[in-house]
Parts: C-alpha cells; structure tokens; sequence
C-alpha cells in the first residue's frame, strides 16, 4: 500500500526488508520517505560552518560550530570535559503530567554545549565531528588521519588534501569515493591505484593518466595502452603545472566519462548489497557511503558498522543502532545524536562513555539517568517503561526530535550538503534558514584569483601572507605553509576555489542517494541504479559490466 510523505507530499512504498526491520525494532513504519528522513537527522549536524565567538566558560575567543545567536552556554573543549562543571546539576525528574519533549528541551537549553567536536585529537585544532586526527587541518567527519587537509567523512588516511569518503589513501589530492590509493590526483570511485590522474572506477591501476573502468593496467593515457617511454613523454606535457591546462584537462574528463559503459552501482566487494558507494559490506540495503559494514537498512554512511537500521553517519563499530546521527563505538543506541563508547541510550544527546540513559545530555561516564537525574538500577528499569507508555499517549514514542530543537539553520547543517536546497524550499519544509553574508576584514590583504601564478612552480611564499578570493563564490580563503609545499611538489596548481567549494564541484561526481528501476542495457535484467533514466551513460548490471572491463 502507497505511502504519502506527512513533509514533501511524495508518495512511497516500504520494501518488505524494511517491513520487517521495523517489526524487529518495534515501532511502526513512519510517514516519511527515506531522502525526508535523513533530513530531519541531518539538520542536527553541522559539518563544516564555523564561528567566532567566546567561550562561556572562559571568556576567550574560540572557534564553534554555534553562532553567537545560539541559545546555549558554549565551552571550548578544554573547559567542557573539565570537571569545573557536572551536567548532573541540571537534573530534574520526570513530570508525567507534560510532554517529554517539551522537558527534553528545557534541558537541552540549560546543559553547555561543546564548541567544536573534536574528540582524541592530536595538533589537529581546526575539524570538527572528528575523532583520533592528528596533525589535520579542517577535516569534517573524518576519523583516525594523519595530516589530512580538507577531508569530509574519510578514515585512515595519511598526507592528503582534498579527500573525501575514502578510506586508507596516502599522497592523495582531489580524491573521492576511494579505497587503498596512492599519489593519485583527481581520482574517483577507485581502488588500489598508484600514480595516476583524472581516473574513474579504476581498480590495481598504476601511472594511468584521463582513464576510466580499467583494471590491473599500467601505462595508459585516455584509456589506451602506451609504452613506458611514450607515457612519460605524453604526461610530460599534459601535466605542466598550468592553472589552464588543468582546468581543460578536467573539462576532457567530464566529457570523457559522459560516454561509457557503467555499473549500476559503484559497489567493490559487496555481498547482497542494494544502494550505493559500499566497500566490503554485506546484506546492506538501500544504504550508501558503506565501509566494511554488515546487515543494514536505510543507512547514509557507516564504517565498521552492524545491525544497524534507518540511520545516518555512524561511526566505526556502531551496533544495534535505530533512527539515530552521530556515532562512535554506540551499542543499542536508538533515536539519539551524538553518542560515543556508550550502549543502551535512548532520546539523548552527546553521550560519552556510558550506559543505560533516558532522555539526557551532555553526560559523561554515568549510567541509569533519566533527564540528567540519577537513578539506582531498580528504580530506572522500573521507571522507564512507564515513561515509555507515557510517551505512547502523547504520541511522542518513536519520533525524532522535532527539527525546532536543532541549533542549526538548514543551511547550516549537512542536510544542506547532502540534499541542497533554497531558501523558499527549506522554509516550504519547516526549516529555518541563515542569511549569511561572507566577509573579510579590510585589515588583511586580498587578492582576486584571477591574479594568481599560473604555474605553481612561480609562485612564491608572498601568497601566504594574503587572502584568496574564490573565483566562484567571492569567498576569501587562506593557504597554509604545507599546503602550499604539498602543491608544489606535486606540480599542482594553486586552487582558485574556496575549499567548500571545491568540496560541492566534488560532490558533483558523485551519483544522488535515490535509486531507480532500470533493466540493464547489455542483458535486459531489471536493476536497481543510482544512475537516473535521464542520464548519457549505458548503464548495466555487474554480470554484464565485468564482462565488459574484463
């Protein structure tokens, strides 16, 4: 039976998969598609919009994902996990005469927020929702990297810049959706991959330069087989260093990957998997950005993750989680946010090192609290299922948190990033929005990007001391002294986009997170593909791709 969605009006169907995980969790499947409930999880996290503002605690000067309009006390992370403060003192106890939600939020209002999410980090002061970084430099939603510049949502990197989804690269730029590559430039949806440029869906490929589906081939220009010797002589030439011979040898690419044959989905390694970007996963359904996951549903990103249904971003070994954002290391975690090394949590917010906890924020190391108030073992096991039916009554059990409670603006948050929207359709939606205006200071030196050298090689220590105007969206960025050495010893030129931007005109390679029926253009069997009916490339299933590149 069709479903109509209580937000943008589409209507839907559930999968007999999803039926029947929600009859293992026990609640009752919602009135909301599957790109409207990522939204509502997604405008609780804001990746990557930083802000000046002052310490609560303190009173410095510190950078935060809150504005100064935010309504809540904000500690720099040094005061936050201090113990000069104990979020237990904002307890209360449970009034079952008024809505959960409406106690939920006056708690929330009162318990310090944590500027910058930034867990284990080492020299690594400027990322957020990270944990385990060192020495990196704006890295959002990236875990375990070392010296990684401009990543989002990449693990187990080392020394890149302009990374994301990938995992376990080295001496990599302007990569995305990769696994296990090296000094490759400008490479997406690949794997095992050495010395290359402008590669797609390549695999165990080495000094490949504008190819695409090649596996195990060495020596190639435009996917044509050339001698060692023809090879160096060809991209001798084509990798001049040039700001303009980059941008056409990019244009080519584009047009070059246009007209080919694909594979409905840019799966390595999987078993049983329906959905998109997965990597060594299993039984994993209409779930995307997977990494050595098994048994999924309804999931946006994961890595080492089980069990896990109609969530989005969790983190490394995420078991039994449902309708939850945000997690590390979190054991029977159910519509919550932000929850580390922690198990059985329900309804809570920023949860660290604990277990069995009610509708709380912003504990650490407790156990057995209902809205920050702490309870002996008998007394929360008693008086949790009586809150539950509570929330029954009031309708509120098995809804996430209303999107009003959320610090962020749509265009804030990575809801934004993951489903862009305008400002009059994030309004139609129930989502407040930002007029953000981007500024910089008549104090510090500007320079237009049209201005800069176009060859890196005659560039000089000058353009550190100035700010960089984005050639796209007239925002000012800076360069840092390693980022500058990475590009000259790798005859890269220097960016004329802002980093965020140069992360969105990424994005672009990457497929949409909805798929269609298609039958596949070689054998006729029907498929399910990220690759809309719309689209120039020939689309066909694995059998028939293999066939292909094989």
């Amino acid at each position: 039976m069709g479903h109509t969605c209580i937000t943008c009006r589409a209507t839907y169907d559930y999968s007999p998969a999803e039926l029947r995980w929600y009859e293992r969790v026990g609640f009752p499947p919602p009135d909301i598609c599957f790109t409207c409930d990522q939204k509502r999880r997604l405008i609780f996290r804001n990746s990557r919009e930083l802000y000046h503002r002052t310490c609560d605690a303190t009173g410095q000067n510190i950078i935060s994902i809150y504005s100064k309009e935010a309504p809540y006390k904000v500690y720099r992370g040094e005061a936050w996990y201090g113990d000069s403060w104990d979020a237990m003192e904002m307890g209360r106890p449970f009034d079952f005469s008024r809505p959960f939600f409406e106690q939920f939020r006056e708690l929330d209002l009162v318990v310090p927020r944590l500027a910058l999410v930034n867990v284990n980090a080492e020299n690594s002061d400027y990322c957020n929702m990270t944990y385990g970084n060192r020495n990196c430099y704006l890295v959002f939603g990236g875990d375990y990297n070392d010296a990684v510049m401009y990543g989002t949502l990449c693990m187990h990197n080392r020394s890149c810049l302009d990374i994301d989804f990938s995992n376990e690269c080295e001496l990599c730029f302007d990569i995305s959706n990769s696994i296990g590559c090296y000094a490759c430039i400008s490479a997406f949806s690949c794997k095992n991959c050495s010395d290359c440029f402008f590669i797609s869906d390549c695999t165990g490929c080495k000094n490949c330069v504008l190819c695409h589906d090649l596996v195990q081939k060495s020596y190639c220009i435009r996917n044509k087989q050339l001698s060692k010797e023809e090879y160096e002589k060809e991209t001798a030439a084509l990798r001049s260093g040039s700001y303009a011979a980059e941008k056409s040898f990019r244009n080519e690419f584009q047009s070059f990957l246009s007209h080919r044959i694909v594979k409905a989905a840019h799966n390595i390694g999987c078993i049983d998997c329906t959905g998109d970007y997965q990597q060594n996963s299993k039984n994993c359904l209409n779930s995307f950005d997977i990494h050595s996951s098994e048994d999924l549903c309804d999931v946006v990103f994961a890595s080492r993750s089980k069990d896990c249904f109609r969530c989005t971003l969790l983190g490394e070994h995420s078991e039994l989680c449902y309708d939850t954002i945000s997690t590390l290391n979190a054991h029977q975690t159910r519509l919550s946010n932000f929850v580390i090394d922690s198990s059985n949590i329900d309804y809570s917010m920023f949860i660290f090192n604990s277990q069995n906890i009610f509708g709380s924020v912003g504990l650490r190391r407790k156990q057995y609290c209902i809205l920050n108030k702490q309870y002996s073992k008998e007394e929360y096991e008693k008086l949790v299922p009586t809150i539950i039916e509570h929330m029954q009554r009031t309708g509120e059990w098995g809804v996430f948190f209303p999107s009003s409670f959320s610090p962020f603006t749509y265009n804030e948050s990575t809801a934004d990033l993951y489903f862009p929207a305008k400002k009059e359709e994030a309004l139609a939606q129930g989502f407040r929005w930002r007029d953000q205006t981007n500024e910089i200071t008549s104090t510090i030196k500007t320079l237009p990007a049209s201005d800069l050298p176009e060859r890196i090689e005659d560039a000089t220590d000058d353009i550190l001391s100035v700010a960089i105007i984005c050639e796209e969206s007239g925002r000012p960025f800076r360069l840092q002294k390693s980022e500058l050495e990475f590009y000259r010893s790798n005859k890269i030129p220097i960016p004329r986009l802002h980093p965020d931007t140069r992360y969105r005109v990424r994005k672009t390679q990457r497929n949409p997170r909805r798929l269609w029926k298609r039958k596949c253009a070689k054998c006729g069997n029907e498929m399910q593909t990220t690759y809309a009916p719309v689209r120039p490339e020939t689309v066909c299933c694995e059998a028939c791709y293999l066939k292909e590149v094989y």
